[in-house]
């Protein structure tokens, strides 16, 4: 099967590669050489110097995360400076809502600060413009009731939205990119069995060093191996265990000591964690499965103690 996710699928792509190197020539490969092997692989990894798809991605995703963090930041001072400028103008506007606070921008016949503030600290800002005297400076640290105060608050919420739209914009993008970059790579893989098929037979050993199975080899995944649970904080438990050949999902099974299931899950990588696990002793197993070949016997159960 033809990995989806990007671990296997590069390395499977450094598998071909090499096998590409070794063997290629001999086998008179044309269309899925080494080289072009590598270049749809380089396009995921990248290069000394030169990010890869990933790489731009793990890195959009960064900066989505800053720039929406800087936002909230921005709209949350936003919020404390109208909230002050609300404490110091009830003196003189009224302490609940009436028609006198419609001059500071206060139209909805509330005086609750929306979550985002920008256009109410405009209104603000122009309040303070035409009453100077109504305005007061150091009501905290960077909290002042003043025009200026109002204007650089609904400037910084203005800029930081837009950093924050142009980072989704550019996440969104980067992760076309390399969703294309992974579908690229597992074209390769697909065309370079389908002329691997041509040139040797389906019990050829030569498979192997492609990283293909076999075409004569059995479909049901092998048995996973060397399963291993290492107890962590807050009541996790980490499982880890070696890549079966054929696997495309793995089956982790939890069971008390009447052989009952307590904890169940299907997961693509071969790893794995565990929580929200009954106290008592508990048994772990993990099979291999694949949709054409089904599901392989267990492997290694490893026992744990839940406190």
């Amino acid at each position: 099967q033809t990995p989806r996710s990007y671990d296997p699928l590069v390395l499977h792509l450094e598998e071909a590669a090499d096998g590409a190197d070794a063997l290629g020539v001999a086998l008179g490969l044309k269309q899925n050489t080494a080289a072009a092997i590598r270049a749809d692989l380089v396009a995921l990894t990248g290069s000394p110097g030169s990010p890869g798809l990933k790489d731009r991605w793990n890195s959009a995703k960064t900066a989505k995360t800053a720039a929406t963090a800087a936002a909230q930041q921005a709209r949350t001072k936003g919020k404390a400076i109208a909230s002050a400028s609300v404490g110091v103008l009830k003196p003189r506007l009224g302490s609940q809502w009436n028609s006198n606070w419609q001059t500071a921008g206060f139209t909805s016949g509330s005086l609750a600060i929306p979550e985002n503030p920008l256009t109410l600290l405009q209104q603000l800002r122009a309040y303070f413009t035409a009453n100077p005297t109504h305005e007061k400076s150091d009501l905290g640290p960077g909290i002042s009731a003043t025009a200026a105060a109002c204007e650089a608050a609904a400037q910084a919420i203005s800029n930081a939205t837009t950093s924050s739209n142009n980072s989704n914009t550019s996440a969104g993008i980067a992760k076309k990119n390399f969703d294309e970059g992974i579908e690229a790579g597992r074209a390769r893989l697909s065309g370079l069995r389908e002329e691997l098929a041509r040139l040797i037979s389906d019990e050829d050993e030569r498979w192997y060093s492609f990283g293909f199975e076999r075409p004569a080899d059995p479909e049901t995944p092998e048995v996973p191996e060397n399963l291993v649970v290492t107890a962590g904080a807050n009541g996790l438990y980490f499982a880890d265990w070696d890549d079966s050949r054929r696997a495309e999902t793995y089956r982790v099974a939890v069971r008390n000591a009447a052989g009952d299931t307590v904890a169940e899950r299907i997961v693509s990588e071969s790893e794995t964690t565990l929580s929200g696990l009954p106290s008592g002793t508990l048994t772990v197993t993990v099979t291999a499965r694949n949709p054409s070949g089904g599901e392989s016997q267990p492997g290694n159960a490893v026992v744990i103690t839940v406190p």
